[in-house]
């Protein structure tokens, strides 16, 4: 047994993991990625010392990452997903029968190896025929990459390191350019808590490329913070309002939860003009 003492670099504060298994640990061209199992979080991929998921609670994030944007649009058939090596996402998109192809941008394809064999509930749909991977950059694939998307889903880390380039101006201008007329983008956009300031400064940069930018949130345990944020934002599309029935077969998500998500106008003019905390 060993015990894990988390040192988040975006975080103000630790987490503490006791009587924790180590069943895996290498060092990829990018990053620490190690598989601890826990006897009450069960499996966990930890990249860098930081938490990325866990068996027992990885369904609240990766379906909240992803069907709010799919169920707000009423035919996604093209997908992308940069970030995200674990598969999570890409599991929650392909729940959807109208998507034809997805497409994972990971910069390290370790994480989507790793994963499949330790945590391969989390992994599964990584073999399917519409997936296609391609281990690089977000940044570098949207220049060099021409394809239109109808969602494009940005599953990142901590905006430290190389994912700095995930939240910047520039990166949110590409994306528009990728997406289609009626294309939506989400991205996680880190703690209502401890990263107030940062949850504005993404809202403000992706409002300088779309007409409608939006933000919820979810409670998730094992992330600094706990209150999550997701921006989304559309190029036609009210994101509060979800333009399909729920999916079938989801542990969370439905309409009523893609409601209650949202926050309140008030509270998101406040977080927005720097006033919330």
């Amino acid at each position: 047994m060993s015990d894990l003492w988390e040192s988040d670099p975006f975080s103000p504060i630790g987490y503490y993991y006791k009587d924790l298994t180590l069943l895996h640990e290498e060092l990829s061209d990018y990053q620490a990625v190690q598989i601890y199992e826990h006897s009450f979080f069960g499996r966990m991929l930890v990249l860098d010392g930081v938490v990325q998921l866990t068996q027992r609670d990885e369904h609240f994030y990766h379906e909240m990452i992803v069907h709010p944007a799919m169920h707000a649009h009423p035919n996604p058939k093209q997908v992308l997903v940069i970030g995200g090596g674990d598969g999570g996402s890409i599991r929650e998109v392909l729940r959807h029968p109208s998507v034809e192809a997805a497409v994972l941008v990971d910069i390290d394809g370790r994480v989507s190896d790793v994963v499949t064999e330790w945590i391969p509930s989390v992994a599964s749909a990584l073999s399917d025929s519409r997936v296609e991977r391609q281990d690089q950059g977000g940044a570098a694939f949207l220049e060099s990459d021409q394809r239109e998307f109808d969602v494009v889903i940005i599953d990142s880390t901590d905006p430290v390191g190389p994912a700095t380039e995930l939240f910047e101006s520039a990166f949110y201008a590409q994306v528009f350019l990728r997406l289609r007329d009626d294309g939506i983008v989400v991205t996680q956009s880190e703690s209502l808590h401890f990263h107030s300031d940062f949850v504005r400064a993404v809202q403000q940069r992706m409002a300088e490329q779309f007409p409608i930018v939006d933000c919820y949130t979810q409670a998730l345990s094992t992330y600094a913070g706990n209150w999550w944020t997701f921006s989304i934002a559309s190029k036609a599309t009210d994101t509060r309002i979800s333009a399909r029935t729920p999916i079938d077969g989801l542990r969370y998500y439905d309409a009523e939860v893609h409601r209650a998500a949202f926050l309140p106008q008030r509270v998101l003019k406040q977080v927005r003009s720097g006033t919330f905390l």
